[in-house]
């Protein structure tokens, strides 16, 4: 097997931070009661004031001497350079001519330097002025390419930011603005130019600390088909959400609640169900009832339009109030094995939703339901469709009005490859159809929390990331696309060709997914993307940065746990 390497950034923000701390401090580790004094030349109440203290309290900085935080300082462009060489501990390289002509190999700082042109922080130009105070736009550039954003930086430039004097840099400052790391010197403004201080560097540390040193604080796992073999996992999971129900509707009868493999449904509650929520109930691990709905069922109506199910229930009032009513039933009543109701509450997964009209007709949906849940004790966990870039997309939900309902709100943030390639074969535009490209993720984590249209920041707890295991196979000749159309592959036969001695890994840090080529029995050539431990690592790490520790996990049967030195292949791993 052949395997490219791979270099994960994630695991050493921690490192950074004390690093920073490191670079900002005069002194040896202070006392608590030292610690507890406050700074004498930090102005009272002036804005960095919290951030200074909580900088101090969580040991990140510490004062220069005598009470004194060294308020207003500044740090040069080579320390900075400096701390991202220990941050990532780079192998420290020492050329035999120097790539700056003011970086001489005679100063402390030249291999430091050095090293971190060599590591994209920054470009080749004729200088780097070394000793001159790092600017405020520097300091977010160098932090976002050192933390291999740099790609992401170029379309994250198209997304937007607030500040009206930022010219230069600005999808580096973009992302340092979504996640947190920097705050504006006003509502519109970033005083890029401006040196930056101690107190900044106190802000930006705390910002970003107290988010990474968090921790994944919910789990969620979906049992639907074929999940039997994992069942076990759900002891390492919070929540389990059973995919066993479908919201379907009736031309004579109107909207019900499809639990059967009537009309060939897929979403029913399988025979042997008691095994599933026996296990669950010993283990302590609530059950929500998934209620599916889409737009792919359409229908004549009486009048002789065409509609959807999705339509013939949400935009009529009488028929939201069936389908709630029969969801409400479905949460109550003793299933006949058990005889009681296993479910702790309902995930709600309607896809494919478009349009402000239907926007606001999901929204009086949910209020409706809640209103019913919260009479029985029932919990409302929501899956949302993401907001995509300069795309049409399914804009059906009102992100503000579902965070204040729900008490879980999931984005389905996965599922962004093509489903037909047609009109590109014989070319390598395969190798363009990632299943989660880091820059469609990051404008759906921007969008989900946004100021205005997101998630409000009192609710923001309530998010999780979906994760989904889908493994996407491209059919190939000599490299070049031969097949239009992918096909879905099983976990389990992932795994098989990972291991067979024709195989080749690799890892895009472009989309920031794994890709596996292959040759079949019958000689077919496979070009493979699929998820891994290291691209959920990736994600995760993003989703903390915009406060989203919650993960949820498409679905069971399918999640990666193969623990094989090498692969990549356990997931679970790093959801711990």
């Amino acid at each position: 097997m052949i395997k490219t390497s791979w270099s994960s950034t994630s695991p050493r923000i921690l490192s950074l931070i004390l690093t920073l701390a490191l670079l900002f401090t005069a002194l040896p580790l202070q006392s608590p009661a030292f610690a507890a004094t406050p700074f004498t030349d930090v102005p009272s109440g002036h804005w960095s004031e919290p951030f200074v203290n909580k900088a101090r309290d969580h040991g990140l900085m510490k004062g220069i001497a005598d009470g004194l935080f060294g308020f207003n300082r500044s740090i040069t462009r080579a320390q900075f350079a400096t701390i991202l060489y220990q941050m990532f501990d780079w192998e420290l390289l020492n050329p035999a001519a120097p790539s700056f002509t003011d970086v001489p190999a005679t100063q402390w700082y030249f291999p430091y330097v050095e090293t971190a042109l060599a590591s994209n922080v920054m470009d080749k130009t004729e200088t780097f002025s070394p000793d001159q105070p790092i600017l405020r736009e520097d300091m977010a550039a160098m932090l976002v390419r050192a933390l291999g954003y740099n790609t992401l930086a170029t379309k994250a430039a198209q997304y937007g930011h607030p500040f009206v004097d930022v010219t230069d840099k600005a999808g580096y400052i973009t992302i340092a603005y979504d996640i947190g790391m920097i705050k504006g010197t006003s509502a519109a403004t970033f005083a890029p130019k401006a040196t930056a201080t101690r107190e900044e560097a106190a802000t930006m540390l705390v910002q970003v600390y107290e988010k990474y040193i968090s921790e994944t604080n919910w789990i969620h796992g979906f049992y639907a088909l074929k999940s039997f073999n994992q069942l076990d996992l759900t002891t390492q999971m919070n929540a389990v959400t059973a995919g066993w129900s479908r919201m379907s509707y009736n031309t004579t009868t109107g909207a019900y609640l499809n639990t059967t493999d009537q009309n060939s449904n897929e979403w029913q509650v399988p025979d042997g169900y008691e095994l599933v929520t026996g296990f669950l109930e010993t283990n302590q691990k609530p059950l929500n009832l998934s209620v599916y709905l889409d737009t792919s069922v359409t229908f004549t109506q009486a009048d002789g339009t065409s509609t959807n199910t999705a339509r013939a229930i949400l935009l009529d009032p009488a028929q939201r109030a069936q389908a709630i009513q029969a969801i409400l039933s479905e949460l109550t009543r003793p299933y006949d094995v058990l005889g009681k109701n296993p479910y702790s509450g309902v995930t709600i997964d309607f896809e494919g939703l478009r349009g402000p009209e239907m926007k606001a007709a999901f929204t009086a949906f949910l209020e409706e339901l809640k209103a019913g849940l919260d009479a029985t004790g029932k919990s409302l966990y929501v899956m949302v469709q993401p907001a995509v870039w300069n795309s049409a997309y399914f804009d059906g939900y009102d992100y503000r009005a579902i965070g204040s309902l729900a008490d879980r709100v999931i984005l389905m943030a996965h599922d962004y490859q093509p489903t037909n390639l047609k009109g590109f074969e014989e070319t390598t535009f395969h190798k363009n159809a990632a299943l989660t490209p880091l820059e469609q993720v990051y404008y759906s984590l921007k969008m989900v929390t946004d100021p205005t249209n997101g998630v409000a920041t009192q609710d923001q707890g309530k998010l999780a990331l979906a994760i989904s295991f889908t493994n996407m196979a491209w059919t190939t000749s000599e490299g070049l696309l031969s097949n239009p159309i992918p096909r879905k592959i099983e976990t389990s036969t992932v795994y098989a060709r990972m291991t067979s001695p024709d195989a080749a890994m690799g890892y895009s840090e472009v989309y920031r997914n794994p890709y596996l080529t292959y040759t079949t029995e019958t000689g077919e050539e496979i070009f493979l993307w699929y998820e891994d431990a290291r691209s959920v690592a990736d994600k995760l790490a993003l989703a903390k940065l915009f406060g989203i520790r919650g993960v949820s996990l498409w679905r069971l049967g399918q999640v990666p746990a193969y623990g094989d030195a090498g692969l990549e292949f356990d997931v679970m791993q790093v959801l711990k």
